[in-house]
């Protein structure tokens, strides 16, 4: 909803007239930013917006982009929900099938985040938290398939972009050292945890 963003971004501005330069800035961005697929959409250029605004207005402030995050939520219209209830109710869906998402864990996301915002060296800085693997959508599919025991119904469309990587970079090491294991049963074991 185009009015909606507009409000985001209004609010937002009028919040960094007020904000205390004091204090730490931290924002939670989108990894879509640099999804050539998803890059254009008004939620992506919203979010850049204020990453903008951010990096112009404020002195202490840590840009978090996130991927795709699981958790127990009520939202219809996130992925992994989406795709879930359209098998659950054996409802007929669209896939694209050169798209690929990155899947990761909302206590992964905070564990990460919370040790991001004890170390000085990350402020002033854009930084993805992300798997460090990216899943096919048809394989995330499969993969509710496969715990739910039911087919799924949907047709293939001829979009997305195989070639598009999170750059985590920022994050590996200390991905290592606070031990999250992005192993091959990541995908099924969250999945699993979150809807059966």
């Amino acid at each position: 909803d185009k009015n909606i963003l507009n409000i985001e971004k209004d609010r937002f501005s009028e919040f960094s007239k007020k904000f205390n330069q004091k204090k730490r800035m931290l924002y939670i961005s989108t990894c879509s930013a640099d999804d050539p697929s998803r890059n254009n959409n008004l939620y992506v250029l919203n979010k850049l917006y204020i990453e903008k605004i951010i990096q112009n207005s404020f002195k202490n402030f840590l840009i978090v982009r996130l991927p795709e995050v699981i958790w127990k939520n009520e939202n219809k219209i996130t992925l992994v929900n989406f795709f879930y209830n359209k098998i659950k109710n054996k409802k007929k869906f669209e896939i694209w099938n050169k798209a690929k998402r990155n899947i990761i864990d909302i206590d992964d996301v905070i564990l990460l985040t919370l040790n991001l915002i004890k170390n000085d060296n990350f402020y002033g800085k854009t930084i993805n938290i992300a798997n460090s693997k990216s899943f096919s959508v048809i394989e995330i599919v499969k993969t509710i398939e496969q715990l739910s025991g039911t087919k799924a119904i949907y047709n293939l469309i001829d979009k997305g972009d195989f070639d598009w990587t999170i750059d985590i970079s920022e994050v590996v090491e200390l991905i290592k050292k606070i031990n999250i294991n992005f192993d091959e049963n990541y995908l099924y074991k969250i999945i699993k945890k979150y809807y059966f």
